[in-house]
């Protein structure tokens, strides 16, 4: 059985960077698995009611299909990932494969909500709310073709809201909270105990 490890944080803390970081520093094969691949298509829906969507809700989530791929992954199956269109919000036709290894990381802003016990452990990734909305911006206007102002009013609309009333939470079901507030990288002592923490886990089991 494949060990699931879940990596929850507010947009901009640095999950995904840190999730391929701590890949590269465990022992063991890993593959992962980002939970924003899971947002509900909204082909159907106009584009100008497609901006309104709060996509900081768990309900803009497809929550059941994620539960079923993380139920294949922990029996070492293989499963096909759907590709969102951030830009679009929108679902390409193509789907990913993603071969589980010993190890599979699971990141994503409400990875933490989804009530499964499949996790074999859980991090959540801390960062303060200035910090957090510097980086989406940076973000979003480089990747997704946001204007600033767009992703400042989405933050205040909904990120911020749903940040304190679902992803805050999450922190006291963590194995290991990661403070990641620094612009240098991932600072290296606390990078070495999370791997220490999560390899005395994985032997455990």
């Amino acid at each position: 059985m494949a060990f699931l490890i879940a990596v929850c944080g507010g947009s901009g803390s640095g999950k995904s960077f840190l999730a391929h970081a701590l890949s590269y520093n465990l022992k063991h094969p890993v593959s992962v698995l980002s939970y924003d691949c899971y947002y509900k298509d909204q082909t159907d829906v106009p584009m100008e009611e497609r901006v309104k969507v709060n996509y900081d809700s768990p309900d803009s989530l497809d929550e059941e299909l994620f539960k079923k791929h993380l139920a294949a992954l922990k029996r070492n199956e293989t499963i096909q990932v759907p590709q969102y269109d951030f830009a679009n919000h929108t679902r390409f036709k193509m789907s990913k494969p993603l071969i589980p290894n010993e190890i599979v990381i699971v990141e994503g802003i409400l990875t933490l909500t989804v009530d499964t016990d499949l996790y074999d452990f859980c991090l959540f990734v801390d960062a303060d709310g200035d910090v957090r909305l510097s980086r989406r911006i940076l973000r979003d206007t480089a990747e997704r073709g946001r204007t600033v102002y767009s992703v400042i009013e989405q933050y205040l609309r909904t990120v911020k809201p749903m940040h304190e009333k679902y992803v805050e939470p999450c922190k006291a079901k963590a194995d290991f909270i990661f403070s990641n507030n620094g612009s240098n990288g991932i600072d290296p002592r606390t990078m070495e105990a999370l791997v220490e923490a999560i390899e005395k886990k994985f032997n455990s089991k």
